[in-house]
């Protein structure tokens, strides 16, 4: 059974603040809507402003360049957070978010959290916080691009995956697009997987991936 304050505390931006006031994000927080597999969450000139809560699934945020290809920006999990933005000032949406996988979204809409947010000194706090994080993490892959090599660029990958699940032993998102985020070609990922597996360091099992 969905728990509207699990679902809260499962997500980065929310998860340390106080009950009382994650009780009070729960009272404008829009719970459990049901995306298909394939089906856009989010559009360009949808009309929808606020942040995502991914409760449940896979998802991916893309973007069309002019040739209409393809260009993926993010792949969320379930507990992650997006649009933090949309929350602060009113905003419409430039790309797409589509469902990878069957998935249930939690939203909260801009008006429904400036009211909240006058109220509440620690949600402030918290997306400060968040927003910093962000920056950091925005940092560290423009690093990856410049500065590694491709076998780099995917260790530091699947480290940072291994660090997020707690564990050593973890199921890879979406592994075909993972050249796209890393900035290489698919040809170049599958060497790389194949090398990293040969040198000991990983053991890859379809989707499944070991740190050694």
């Amino acid at each position: 059974m969905h728990s509207k304050m699990d679902c809260v505390s499962r997500s980065p931006l929310f998860s340390p603040l106080a009950p009382a006031v994650k009780a009070k994000l729960i009272t404008v927080t829009h719970h459990r809507k049901f995306y298909q597999k394939g089906q856009l969450i989010r559009q360009p000139l949808d009309h929808q402003e606020g942040m995502l809560i991914l409760d449940e699934g896979t998802a991916k945020i893309y973007a069309l360049a002019a040739n209409g290809k393809e260009k993926i920006i993010e792949l969320l999990r379930s507990g992650d957070v997006v649009g933090q933005h949309w929350l602060f000032a009113p905003h419409e949406n430039q790309g797409f978010i589509q469902a990878t996988s069957d998935a249930w979204v939690c939203s909260i809409q801009y008006d429904d959290f400036q009211r909240l947010l006058g109220e509440s000194a620690s949600l402030s706090l918290a997306m400060i916080n968040n927003f910093g994080n962000q920056l950091i993490e925005a940092e560290k892959n423009q690093l990856r691009r410049d500065l590694l090599d491709a076998k780099a660029r995917l260790m530091a990958y699947l480290r940072d995956c291994a660090v997020e699940s707690g564990q050593i032993e973890f199921e890879l998102p979406l592994k075909k697009e993972l050249a796209n985020i890393l900035g290489i070609t698919p040809e170049t990922l599958s060497r790389q997987f194949k090398q990293l597996a040969a040198e000991g360091q990983i053991i890859v099992n379809k989707r499944q991936i070991t740190i050694c």
